[in-house]
């Protein structure tokens, strides 16, 4: 009668509990099939690579332009290791709406899109005060999106609709107060600028959309969803990363301000720099 007693008493405590969860038969579950893996794995692959060949464009780099490098490899990198998370079956679980939801993805976006916009802060030159805020609040952004995805009802839309409103001064930080300082710049280091940040701002824009349509009302099937977030998230690193880093001239004035030396006595420059070596005044006579 005691152990009857226990039972009944733990019944009472976990039925409210289970009252309030959704549970999805294994007819509804809408998952990831072979078409999607094949979509992971060419994501995976392509971050890999892409990993890969900026280390080694890194390992030649001026110790002054590392920092770019640095930031792009490890913002691929961490991209490479979600994928392969994904592709083995790892970091995912089934939402509200009994639909495959790879959590782990949230998990990438909260680390690599704070480094993309620490790249985009390093060519304008933007005060630290700045970038801490714009990182803090996009981590917040991503907080939210991932909030939303595990969410139902209006809960979720609530949640998607916070996410939006943090996004709106992350792209007016990028595309007005970043800009303002590039402007000041050389015309290389602006040209290069504007690339990267409209280039940003229009995958970053499309990302609610997927959203909606996949994890918001399911009218897309997770294969789709997959082959969108990849062809997206390549867009946002690989290719991001490729323009940064191939644009030599660009990475050198933003990395080397000019600069004058005395006309006596000057010595020769490092790689990268602006400023050339200096002959003595006798030399001119």
């Amino acid at each position: 009668e005691r152990m009857g007693a226990l039972l009944l008493l733990g019944l009472l405590v976990i039925l409210p509990v289970v009252e309030g969860v959704e549970v999805c038969r294994v007819a509804d579950l809408s998952l990831v099939t072979q078409t999607g893996e094949f979509f992971l794995a060419v994501t995976f692959l392509g971050m890999g690579v892409t990993t890969i060949i900026f280390v080694l464009m890194m390992l030649k780099a001026a110790s002054e332009k590392r920092k770019f490098y640095l930031v792009t490899c490890y913002c691929c990198g961490i991209a490479t290791f979600a994928y392969y998370a994904m592709l083995s079956g790892q970091g995912w679980l089934i939402s509200p709406s009994c639909r495959q939801l790879f959590y782990v993805r949230y998990l990438d976006w909260f680390f690599t899109t704070p480094l993309l916009l620490v790249d985009l802060a390093l060519i304008a030159g933007a005060d630290w005060t700045y970038v801490a805020a714009v990182v803090g609040g996009d981590m917040m952004m991503i907080f939210g999106g991932y909030m939303a995805s595990i969410s139902s009802g209006h809960i979720k839309w609530l949640w998607f609709a916070i996410s939006l409103l943090i996004f709106a001064p992350i792209v007016y930080t990028v595309l007005v107060t970043f800009k303002t300082l590039v402007e000041r710049s050389h015309p290389a280091v602006g040209e290069l600028y504007n690339k990267m940040s409209w280039l940003l701002v229009a995958t970053w824009a499309c990302y609610p959309v997927v959203f909606i349509f996949s994890e918001g009302t399911s009218d897309w099937s997770p294969n789709f969803e997959v082959m969108i977030y990849g062809v997206l998230d390549l867009l946002a690193k690989a290719v991001f990363g490729f323009i940064l880093l191939l644009s030599h001239e660009a990475l050198d004035r933003a990395t080397n301000p000019p600069r004058f030396a005395s006309i006596a006595g000057g010595t020769a420059s490092a790689y990268g720099t602006q400023m050339s070596e200096q002959k003595p005044v006798e030399s001119y006579i």
